[in-house]
């Protein structure tokens, strides 16, 4: 589900975006729904900022491909493993796509994110991935691989796997 991209908006909506249950207490201020437009404590926040929100939930498995590829997330080509909710990316026509935390060389140790399929290609559509409860990852600090109309690729260095085989793990792009 995604928050309404115009018109009225409640805080019950953004509340269930969030992850809470419909009709119970929240403010504006509580954490998940910051965490929907990456505010701070300190952010002034109105209503119409929260306009066209999603978090995604990404139920991680880990996937393998011979000696070629070893990591933990989920993607939706071969191989295929794990899963999110919704299935959509909204902010790309992707035909496939992956987040995922590559186990093996000459990646590993990074979090890869793939989109492919028309509309991709371009390092552009979002200036955030957040990741569980508070991990952000900036797009202009990773490298990005991409082919017009093909693929786009940003990977992150961590040392720390979020993405481990059995979780699951908020996400959030910006």
């Amino acid at each position: 589900m995604t928050t309404p991209a115009s018109g009225a908006i409640s805080l019950n909506q953004l509340h269930t975006e969030a992850g809470g249950t419909s009709g119970t207490q929240v403010s504006i201020n509580d954490a998940d729904v910051r965490r929907l437009k990456d505010g701070s404590s300190a952010a002034s926040s109105t209503l119409s900022s929260f306009y066209d929100k999603t978090r995604y939930l990404v139920t991680c498995v880990q996937g393998t491909s011979g000696s070629t590829f070893n990591g933990t997330g989920f993607k939706t080509s071969n191989p295929t493993f794990g899963s999110r909710s919704p299935t959509s990316l909204t902010w790309s026509s992707a035909t496939w796509a992956g987040l995922y935390y590559n186990l093996n060389t000459p990646n590993a140790n990074t979090y890869q994110l793939l989109l492919n399929g028309s509309g991709s290609g371009t390092n552009s559509g979002f200036t955030t991935m957040g990741l569980g409860p508070s991990q952000n990852f900036s797009r202009t600090s990773a490298s990005f691989n991409g082919s017009s109309g093909f693929f786009s690729v940003w990977r992150w260095s961590s040392a720390s796997n979020l993405l481990t085989t059995g979780t699951v793990r908020d996400v959030y792009f910006y």
